[in-house]
């Protein structure tokens, strides 16, 4: 008999909300019963939330939502929809196992224990808050450090994928990004290279832990830890390997640019008014950042008469975010890696312009000589590498959406498992 591939494990609790947020919008019941979960049949079932939406995921990627039915959850027929009941999961008193009954078929699945440890630890002044997620048997395991995609993202935010590495027997590394929880409301963005040099601390604090495997540590950055990763990377030997999801190889002034173009061709404008707000966009991109704004006093005028003005964006983009990283150029931290680098990207994200990006990172890793890179495309994937349903933005569809594409996980699972092999 063959050999059978071992199947990934994973649990999924992700998308930027916190436990705390998640105990109030879903019962105390679901909430203890969320992980992961191996079925009689050999494969696995995973319980979590995608946004605020209570969901169980299949090994095949299959997602379904989860709705309270007297001692029961009804399973829907999408992500957020309920128009057609697939099914039923019942867990049992102490959330150890639950029972799934659904079109003819009657399963039961025991929960797989994940160990965790909290752990803090400082870059310069600030202090920063993370949980280790640890596989199953005793260590040192190879290490990924999970850094943040934009916002004042939570260690929550990065459990799922954190489970699903550590499932498959990679500790995980999740940490609230700077400030995120202390400030609250009052958070404010800040630059790459003080994200990207968190992300060295937290690895160094972790190479003294004794189930982390010091020689195996590395870096998984999703939309903009896409640019952090790599500038963490080129700052540190310390990262032996690195992953970078829907990223870019562009500023986040160009990434935004073509995203707000792809809104617009996704809402039916001409390409001629399509140039005509790129154009404008561009100079109150400028004049936000640089603030030279002799450019864009000359241009407003013009296009607030224009019947597409409102699709400019509103006020000039001023924040810290812009101010610290519009003009990132990610090129000279992408020529400095030299150790294994895994790019992935989903087809049909409309945020970033998978098919230019991809070439961009081919032709830098080519100019810097790393042959130890792997591109991987998933055709139908949206930027979070669910299979789209509509080919509209990922927040507009996220409802109706049914799974995550095939071998998403199994990519992220194998290509780990081949860079940290000794």
């Amino acid at each position: 008999m063959k050999n059978r591939k071992p199947a990934p494990v994973f649990l999924f609790l992700f998308f930027g909300l916190t436990l705390p947020l998640f105990a109030q919008r879903i019962s105390r019941d679901l909430f203890t019963a969320m992980g992961a979960y191996r079925l009689t049949d050999s494969s696995f079932a995973m319980v979590g939330m995608i946004d605020d939406l209570p969901v169980i995921i299949f090994q095949d990627g299959s997602i379904r939502g989860l709705r309270k039915a007297g001692r029961s959850y009804e399973i829907g027929n999408a992500l957020g929809l309920f128009d057609q009941v697939e099914g039923t999961v019942e867990f049992d008193k102490k959330k150890t196992g639950l029972t799934i009954v659904g079109k003819g078929n009657t399963q039961s699945g025991t929960r797989i224990p994940l160990g965790q440890k909290d752990l803090d630890f400082r870059n310069g002044g600030i202090q920063l808050h993370g949980t280790l997620i640890l596989p199953e048997g005793n260590g040192p395991f190879p290490c990924v450090v999970m850094t943040h995609g934009s916002g004042p993202e939570k260690r929550e935010a990065s459990l799922g994928l954190a489970g699903l590495f550590a499932g498959n027997g990679t500790a995980a590394f999740i940490y609230d990004k700077r400030l995120a929880r202390e400030m609250g409301d009052k958070w404010q963005d800040d630059s790459f290279l003080h994200y990207a040099e968190d992300a060295v601390a937290a690895a160094q604090a972790l190479a003294q832990e004794p189930a982390v495997d010091a020689a195996r540590i590395g870096i998984f950055g999703h939309s903009q830890g896409g640019w952090v990763a790599p500038l963490a990377a080129s700052q540190s030997g310390i990262f032996k390997f690195v992953i970078i999801s829907a990223g870019n190889a562009v500023t986040p002034v160009e990434q935004h640019l073509w995203s707000g173009t792809r809104a617009n061709q996704l809402s039916g404008v001409r390409e001629d008014i399509i140039r005509e707000i790129y154009d404008f966009r561009k100079i109150k991109y400028e004049a936000g950042i640089t603030g030279d704004s002799s450019e864009y006093k000359v241009a407003l005028p013009i296009a607030m008469q224009k019947p597409w003005f409102q699709r400019t964006g509103g006020n000039l983009p001023t924040g810290a975010f812009w101010k610290l990283n519009g003009y990132y150029d990610p090129k000279p931290a992408l020529l400095a890696l030299k150790c294994p680098v895994l790019v992935i990207g989903g087809e049909k994200d409309n945020h970033s312009n998978t098919a230019d990006n991809m070439d961009r990172f081919r032709e830098i890793f080519h100019q810097s000589g790393n042959d130890q890179v792997a591109f991987k495309v998933f055709p139908s994937a949206d930027h979070g590498y669910f299979e789209t349903a509509t080919g509209q933005f990922m927040e507009t569809e996220l409802k109706e959406l049914k799974r995550f594409v095939p071998g998403y996980f199994d990519t992220l699972v194998g290509w780990t498992k081949s860079a940290t092999a000794h």
